[in-house]
């Protein structure tokens, strides 16, 4: 009888799931130095004093309460007998001296109806909520599914004008120039043959972004590895190249199409382990350990012995090249998307072809590549040591892909409130900028973001653009997983193509 009494109880527990947030009335007020946080607790209902938690935060500093309400002994008819605060108001008080708003305050608490002659008695779901209080009024947090509402945030937003943003790497003068509101435009005026020419240009120049410089001897391990001729050495590049230029483009047209956002991909953290794993098996390979020959699955393709299997492993390490690019966004990768959409949206379907004309550029120089490794002295002794020491470094490339995945799982050490401190902390500068008229610069990154990285170390560090930040508020804006609701909400608010992002806000 009594298993069945429960099993009824959480029955009602579930049907009244919304009915706390409607009994228990939360408010607070900030007093001199002093904010207080009280409950408005309705006759024959309670709290549990145990499971009613608040806590206060004031950006990195978390409060502890001065002053508690009482809590009373009481025989609950659900769980015996326990602690409560009973009905009236409860109220906790928080020191906030030389602290400055806004205030993020976190609650958990989870109460009952006792049974009188009018009602049957009912426990109600815990309850768990976030607030962002400004001193004056308080404004609930969005809990994070993925049907995301609009967020307080995003109406402060609409008090701020957006003068100026920008996708990808930006050097030490390009970031002046776009920090003085300079147009970044780079096919405004130009011919299409000319449009051509610098799209394939630009795409040559992402072989030299931070996603893919450090990956070249790797490349050139994967193209000459056993090249027996310069033809072979030529092909193997060539489809090292389709499977670049195949792989980029799809991104883009996902980018066109879909509204994906560069980077995506390199945020999961299995996209990063499945990449460790094939590196590992590379390495193996490179030291003898195991065999990858893919051409006993194939047909002859010429009379010189050549087999399609033989290049499926260079078509496949191009596409995973070309998919690592993804994380480093360029400003040239952000124009063409932008070209594209414009071009598509007007009905010219060629605009679609860009992102491919755009990893034709990346792919350019390694069919060149790979027929200039072919004419290297014949194997021998020497090249074992080769290959062994290219296999040291994409077994180092492997380690470190684990190590990204790893860095990327929601672990419960990071918590999953990342994306909520990071709101908060863009909330805070919002509110100074209006108290005292400074611009805003938001600069949104990650740490798997190699460019992002990359301007951290060279721009952000050099005096000159130190000078020039001095006039505005700056908020790293750490995005690091570009999946999460609240991240893609305030991202999708700026249009970002890619990280990393940066905006100037004006009040």
């Amino acid at each position: 009888m009594k298993s069945i009494f429960y099993v009824v109880l959480l029955f009602l527990a579930t049907a009244f799931h919304g009915l706390a947030d409607e009994v228990f009335k939360w408010s607070f007020e900030k007093e001199g130095n002093k904010l207080k946080a009280s409950v408005q607790i309705p006759p024959h209902h309670y709290l549990y004093s145990d499971q009613t938690i608040i806590i206060v935060n004031s950006g990195e500093v978390k409060l502890k309460p001065q002053v508690t309400p009482d809590s009373i002994k009481y025989d609950d008819e659900f769980s015996g007998e326990t602690m409560i605060f009973s009905s009236g108001k409860a109220e906790w008080v928080f020191s906030i001296a030389e602290l400055n708003p806004p205030y993020q305050i976190k609650l958990e608490y989870a109460g009952c109806r006792a049974t009188t002659e009018e009602h049957v008695g009912i426990c109600f779901m815990p309850q768990e909520k976030a607030y962002i209080f400004d001193g004056e009024s308080a404004r609930l947090i969005v809990a994070e599914t993925n049907d995301v509402a609009a967020t307080p945030l995003l109406e402060m937003l609409k008090g701020f004008n957006v003068q100026n943003s920008a996708s990808g790497y930006l050097g030490v003068s390009d970031f002046m120039k776009f920090l003085n509101s300079e147009d970044q435009d780079f096919f405004d005026g130009k011919s299409m043959l000319a449009i051509i020419i610098l799209i394939i240009l630009g795409g040559l120049g992402l072989n030299l972004t931070p996603c893919i410089l450090p990956m070249i001897p790797i490349n050139l391990a994967i193209i000459g590895a056993d090249t027996g001729n310069r033809r072979q050495g030529m092909f193997r590049g060539l489809f090292y190249g389709i499977g670049i230029a195949l792989a980029y483009g799809a991104l883009g047209l996902l980018s066109v199409l879909a509204g994906a956002r560069f980077g995506t991909l390199n945020s999961n953290p299995w996209f990063n382990f499945a990449v460790g794993v094939v590196f590992v098996l590379l390495a193996l390979a490179m030291f003898e350990v195991i065999h990858i020959d893919f051409s006993r699955f194939s047909t002859k393709v010429s009379t010189d012995k050549m087999k399609v299997g033989s290049f499926l492993l260079p078509l496949f390490m191009g596409a995973v090249a070309a998919l690592l690019a993804g994380a480093c966004v360029a400003p040239v990768v952000i124009a063409v998307l932008l070209l594209s959409v414009n071009l598509y949206a007007a009905g010219n379907w060629g605009g679609l072809l860009l992102p491919f004309l755009l990893g034709a550029g990346m792919a350019l120089p390694w069919p060149f590549a790979g027929a200039g490794l072919a004419i290297l002295p014949k194997p021998g002794q020497w090249m074992v040591r080769v290959k062994q020491f290219f296999g040291v470094l994409i077994l180092g490339a492997g380690l470190w892909f684990g190590w990204q995945g790893w860095s990327l799982l929601p672990l419960e050490s990071s918590g999953s409130s990342n994306s909520t401190e990071e709101t908060v902390k863009l909330e805070k500068a919002l509110l100074e900028s209006k108290r005292i008229g400074k611009p805003v610069l938001i600069d949104f990154w990650a740490t798997w973001c190699k460019n992002c990285l990359a301007m951290e170390r060279v721009v952000f560090a050099d005096s000159q653009v130190k000078d020039e930040l001095s006039r505005y508020i700056v908020v790293k804006f750490q995005a690091e997983d570009l999946r999460d609701p609240q991240t893609k909400q305030i991202l999708d608010y700026f249009e970002a193509g890619g990280l990393p992002h940066l905006v100037i806000l004006k009040p």
